[in-house]
């Protein structure tokens, strides 16, 4: 199994939640201790019966990292606990020796979850009411016995560890299907396919495209849509999907930023493809393609998406697109500023030329960029920024 599937993301903390609560009744609260790798901390999460109902809550465990390190350190897959054994529940904390009567009052079951390398498991805490009916029995006024509690643990323990398995299988399985429509498109465009299966494919990416705007829709209560020119950008688009879904994520939220109208209308000016790889942004575009070229005309070209993923680099690490800052970004070599301003210059007939003939390229300098701006036949045009 991939490596991928030992995460426990924040996703599966809450549906393992909800696998409890359905798996057993008479729960009190449940509590979700487990390291956020996006954010680089510990992280937890309380759900807990309010009026008949579960609630959330989010966990400030300040001060409580080294006192859950011993939990987390066990290696047991599960263990009784009384409440004044966790760090969350002070009324009655003081340290006692604890005796063979004492069994009756561990009625929080902690879990370990199963994937990760660390010493330091994630874990469930599961509280049960004093008096609860589980898996169907009615224990009455009379105390769980040990071999009751042993057998509870165990039970929940495999399910909640046959789910995780579960779980990650399935996002292995989608992980696979992802791998499979890139390698797909990958080859469909090297192949070049027949018309009839271009079509089929643009046909998929549209569909996939209008569904995910029709979702963004509903949930925002907006209706929006793509323009003609928008479909064009969109069904010549080849690449990973999770690219598109973020290009089209940040179309949608600039439209709703600047469309004031009721129906508001996506732009295909307003969907930036790119992918990142090796760390430099390599945009996608069917034109930039160059053919029939001048060896000037070709060093100019070069030159220009060089200059346009240095643009996009300076701009998404919030700096302003200066002629210093992009030259410091411009690669495999850095330029001066100067010496980018004068290669502009000297290149203007050459630079409108290629503009002329791949008016969808290079849309970021054109825009956003002082120096190009200036050099275009429309210069005076004002510079706005895409979102």
């Amino acid at each position: 199994m991939s490596s991928f599937t030992h995460i426990l993301s924040e996703d599966l903390i809450f549906s393992l939640i909800d696998h409890v609560c359905d798996m057993v009744v008479g729960v009190e609260k449940i509590i979700g201790i487990y390291d956020h790798l996006e954010k680089g901390e510990l992280c937890g999460i309380t759900m807990q019966y309010t009026n008949h109902r579960l609630q959330e809550h989010r966990m400030n465990l300040a001060g409580l990292s080294e006192s859950l390190t011993a939990l987390r350190n066990t290696n047991n897959k599960h263990r009784w606990l009384q409440k004044s054994q966790l760090p969350f529940d002070t009324a009655d904390s003081s340290q006692k020796q604890l005796n063979i009567f004492d069994e009756s009052k561990h009625l929080t079951l902690l879990i370990t979850l199963p994937g990760s390398k660390r010493l330091e498991k994630d874990i469930l805490i599961i509280y049960f009411k004093d008096q609860f009916n589980t898996f169907g029995v009615q224990h009455q006024n009379s105390p769980l016995s040990t071999e009751n509690k042993t057998i509870i643990a165990h039970l929940l323990s495999g399910s909640i560890h046959s789910f995780c398995k579960l779980y990650w299988k399935e996002n292995e399985r989608l992980q696979l299907f992802a791998n499979k429509t890139k390698r797909i498109l990958e080859q469909q465009r090297i192949d070049n396919l027949t018309d009839t299966r271009k079509r089929e494919l643009e046909d998929f990416i549209c569909s996939w495209a209008n569904t995910f705007l029709a979702e963004c829709s509903d949930s925002e209560d907006v209706n929006y849509v793509y323009s003609e020119s928008a479909l064009e950008k969109i069904k010549k688009y080849s690449g990973e999907f999770k690219h598109l879904e973020n290009a089209l994520k940040e179309a949608i939220s600039y439209t709703k930023t600047i469309v004031t109208s009721v129906t508001k209308i996506i732009q295909a000016e307003y969907i930036e493809l790119f992918t990142n790889e090796n760390n430099e942004n390599v945009l996608h575009d069917s034109q930039t393609t160059p053919r029939n070229l001048t060896a000037r005309q070709q060093r100019v070209f070069d030159y220009l998406n060089r200059l346009e993923a240095a643009a996009i680099d300076t701009d998404r690490n919030d700096q302003k697109l200066t002629g210093r800052n992009i030259g410091l970004a411009m690669k495999p070599q850095s330029v001066s500023a100067p010496a980018l301003s004068d290669f502009i210059s000297k290149n203007r007939e050459s630079i409108n030329t290629l503009f002329l003939k791949y008016p969808e390229s290079w849309s970021f300098v054109k825009n956003n960029f002082r120096t190009i701006i200036n050099v275009t036949a429309n210069g005076n045009q004002q510079a706005r920024k895409w979102a």
